[in-house]
């Protein structure tokens, strides 16, 4: 029973100088703090991984929650999850950058064409002078599609390929629209002959 006795207050003892004795693992916090810290500067992290750098982020809460109460090994493994989460974010928002300056150069090229098939179709209609067409009006909305145009060209120049997307599908809608009304008008005049 006296071996007992000692044999578990040596292990309380050992228990106590162990834990005592353990270092919180400073490097390992600081690489995952500087990890999630650039993600965050990172402007690209910021617009196509915000998910990811908040898993990031909330990683680091927990590891330094850890690291004050003491429990150095869970401490470690989250400073590692947070600098793998970190650069996970970095990673994937390279990927989707390029995914939507790619979407963005197609939605581009796409408006493009529209712009002079449209402008083509126009100069037909100001040819033949169909009856009944406006052309006033429809050479106002190509004008107005063509300066939203340039709008999206800009907007792709400077990076900021989601609004050069969103500006360039305005534009093909409205191409679209000036298309329509001028073969609606041309099939109506024909229908009268």
């Amino acid at each position: 029973m006296i071996r007992l006795k000692y044999g578990f207050l040596a292990f309380i003892v050992a228990t106590a100088l162990f834990t005592g004795c353990a270092k919180p693992p400073l490097e390992e916090m600081n690489n995952a703090v500087a990890a999630v810290n650039r993600a965050e500067n990172d402007p690209d992290v910021v617009n196509y991984a915000a998910n990811a750098l908040a898993r990031a982020r909330e990683a680091l809460t927990q590891m330094q929650a850890e690291a004050d109460a003491k429990r150095y090994d869970n401490a470690k493994r989250l400073a590692a999850d947070a600098q793998a989460l970190a650069e996970k974010a970095v990673s994937d928002s390279r990927a989707a950058a390029l995914r939507i300056r790619d979407e963005a150069d197609s939605a581009i090229r796409a408006m493009q064409s529209s712009l002079s098939e449209t402008e083509q179709t126009l100069n037909d209609a100001r040819r033949s002078h169909p009856a009944g067409v406006n052309i006033d009006r429809l050479d106002q909305d190509f004008a107005n599609a063509r300066g939203t145009a340039d709008q999206a060209v800009i907007a792709q120049t400077e990076s900021r390929y989601r609004e050069a997307i969103d500006k360039s599908q305005t534009v093909r809608a409205a191409l679209s629209a000036i298309t329509s009304s001028l073969s609606q008008t041309v099939i109506a005049a024909s229908r009268k002959k």
